[in-house]
């Protein structure tokens, strides 16, 4: 297939640190003890999705790459918390379990430049508010009193700091998604492709 018209499914999103993969795992031990099943996430897939690309282009998502870095080279490293359960529910049921972020102005702020990065590269962004969160899992079967099971769960409070956004590519196999970093931005340093 000719390259320029290759599409790869793509997301932009934050690293977290092995002390949040380390309180994913226990969570989900947790939850299944408790008898939640879900499509549980991979601690090595976690990450804080910032905007969901879906299929796009190749030369597009170079393009958002180098729309990224002007707008963010130079943004202030920082970091966010990691510090509680919670859950999206429909039909008073289950259908995420997510740890909460708490990032204050300066997440937000790097989400909105993300967001304008894609709209330079004419892209279409959908306007809903963010709502930071490292998913858990995406639940199939709960207990039945499973709201309050969620309520007993709490995490340590970690700090994961934050020094540069990454472009992933999604592919989706049987045994759940591959992630391949694709371009990282760093604050500092600027662009770097990651083959």
């Amino acid at each position: 297939m000719n390259n320029k018209n290759k599409h790869l499914r793509t997301f932009i999103a934050l690293d977290v640190n092995e002390s949040v993969q380390g309180i994913l795992r226990d969570t989900i031990l947790k939850l299944e003890r408790m008898g939640f099943k879900g499509n549980w996430t991979k601690p090595e897939n976690l990450h804080l999705t910032l905007h969901f690309l879906g299929d796009t282009p190749v030369t597009k998502i170079t393009e958002v790459a180098k729309r990224m870095e002007e707008r963010i080279v130079g943004f202030p490293t920082f970091a966010f918390n990691v510090d509680k359960i919670g859950y999206f529910k429909s039909n008073n049921h289950p259908r995420v379990i997510w740890m909460g972020v708490e990032g204050g102005n300066t997440l937000k702020q790097l989400h909105n430049e993300i967001i304008k990065s894609l709209k330079l590269s004419n892209i279409q962004v959908t306007e809903e508010e963010f709502t930071p969160h490292l998913t858990v899992g995406r639940i199939k079967k709960a207990p039945e009193f499973w709201e309050k099971l969620i309520k007993v769960l709490d995490i340590e409070r970690v700090i994961v700091p934050v020094s540069a956004v990454h472009i992933y590519s999604s592919t989706l196999t049987r045994t759940g998604p591959i992630y391949k970093k694709m371009y990282s931005i760093d604050f500092e340093g600027g662009m770097i492709i990651n083959g």
